[in-house]
């Protein structure tokens, strides 16, 4: 269950990593037409996209945490 926790931590900061650089990839297209054109409405529909991928692979990775840290039952002794 470590290596699950691992990779999802992974996972995590890939997404992240890949969502600050299509953040960065938006605002070199937008910059130059900033207040001449609307920002089309799948930029924004993305950004949330992205935020929400992020948020739930940060819940899952947590979970995975906690999952892996937890004593199991065979590994607990039981006093007779």
């Amino acid at each position: 269950m470590t290596i699950v926790a691992i990779a999802a931590w992974v996972l995590t900061g890939l997404i992240l990593l890949l969502g600050i650089n299509v953040g960065r990839a938006f605002w070199f297209y937008m910059e130059p037409v900033v207040d001449t054109v609307p920002v089309p409405a799948s930029y924004t529909i993305a950004a949330v996209a992205g935020i929400l991928a992020l948020f739930l692979s940060l819940f899952v990775s947590v979970g995975a945490t906690l999952q892996a840290v937890r004593p199991s039952a065979t590994t607990t002794s039981k006093s007779s």
